[in-house]
């Protein structure tokens, strides 16, 4: 007589079944007969959501003085107190190849900024999906609690997605849809260090900012690339984007942005600078509604500070560090009209009394080349995260 498929399926499983039943019998009776004596107690590890789920998030208060001047020398003031941000992360790792972030901030109105899932499929390659930081400039990657002052240089606010210099209020936070690649193409050792030699980011976003879709078929593109000279905590790093927006239904402009700069992170001293400039797509008053007058933008910052640590006394355990402050920052929106650059100079204050709790104190000197007096600006800030 001969089985059917199913018959014999269900024997194989069947056996299968008995044969590991019998290995687990077995095993328990083997380890009973064992000295309890001279046995090793073993000790398994009880397993947390806390090893998989990290929950943060951090609080800004913020307070400015500003005091403009436009080119009639007309004069104006104002004094304001803000929520600025009031953010809520998850962070999760499920796997040492897989994490993912979920970042919302709830500030004035709420926002999605992070969410996105990422795959480590090796040192060499990661892709990274959903509603990510562009990887344009350097100073688009850092979280505010570890910007240098309390306001981003006047070029990265307009070519890198915040205060778009194209106009579009969907431009903020520097945030898109999209998918990103990275990696770590080579290492080298110093001092036992394995230390990495060259970083790429690479992605394809949607161009429309966050938690926006994107007006028409095609898609931005934007990478940047650090190397690191075998000089540890110094990298040079050069990115691009290259994108487009509508700027009516019937007529696309374009977002062309590139930048270069060096970065030196030590435990004391910090210091960058870079360079950004841009071609950007606007309206044209002067001429039909549907004609395109491109803005050449460029720009330049370079800051440096210097870490102090301490303690609250003798004998306290609890650490402090404080960092005196200098930024010079360049600007202009459109170099085909050079009477609307300006130079900021920038002194700032940046104290941590402990790990939680961050204070900070900038005065800006503002000179534009279309007004003749100065203007000034001072912003504090308290950050609280947890």
């Amino acid at each position: 007589m001969f089985l059917n498929l199913k018959g014999l399926r269900n024997i194989v499983l069947l056996q299968t079944s008995l044969i590991f039943t019998l290995s687990f019998f077995c095993t328990n009776i083997a380890f009973s007969q064992e000295d309890s004596v001279n046995r090793k107690p073993t000790f398994q590890k009880s397993l947390k959501i806390s090893d998989y789920i990290q929950i943060h998030g951090f609080v800004d208060a913020q307070c400015v003085y500003n005091l403009n001047r436009d080119a009639l020398n007309n004069t104006n003031r104002d004094f304001l107190f803000m929520l600025r941000r009031a953010r809520f992360e998850v962070y999760g790792t499920p796997t040492s190849k897989i994490d993912f972030r979920i970042q919302a901030d709830f500030a004035n109105s709420p926002q999605l900024l992070d969410a996105w899932l990422r795959v480590k499929i090796c040192k060499y390659f990661a892709l990274q999906i959903g509603q990510i930081k562009t990887p344009f400039t350097m100073d688009n990657y850092y979280s505010p609690l570890d910007l240098e002052f309390v306001e981003l240089s006047q070029v990265v606010v307009s070519l890198a997605g915040f205060n778009d210099v194209s106009g579009v209020k969907s431009y903020v936070n520097g945030f898109e849809i999209g998918a990103l690649a990275s990696g770590t193409l080579f290492d080298f050792k110093k001092n036992g260090e394995t230390l990495p030699l060259l970083r790429y980011y690479a992605g394809v976003f949607g161009g429309s900012g966050p938690n926006m879709r994107k007006d028409n078929l095609s898609k931005d593109f934007s990478a940047r690339i650090d190397f690191y000279p075998y000089v540890k905590n110094l990298r040079l790093s050069g990115s691009v984007y290259i994108g487009n927006y509508a700027l009516n239904p019937n007529k696309n402009a374009q977002r062309f942005r590139y930048s270069g700069g060096v970065e030196y992170l030590g435990r004391n001293l910090t210091l960058r600078s870079e360079y950004l400039q841009g071609k950007t797509g606007v309206y044209d008053e002067s001429v039909p509604v549907d004609s395109v007058y491109n803005i050449n933008t460029s720009g330049l910052y370079a800051f440096v500070g210097y870490w102090f640590y301490t303690t609250w006394g003798k004998n306290s355990s609890i650490k402090q560090r404080i960092r005196p402050l200098f930024r010079y920052d360049y600007y202009v929106r459109d170099m085909q009209m050079p009477s609307v650059l300006s130079h900021y100079y920038s002194f700032g204050l940046d104290w941590w009394p402990e790990q939680h709790i961050r204070l900070h104190l900038d005065y800006t000197l503002k000179k534009n080349a279309n007004v003749k007096k100065l203007n000034h600006s001072i912003a504090a800030k308290v950050s609280v995260k947890f």
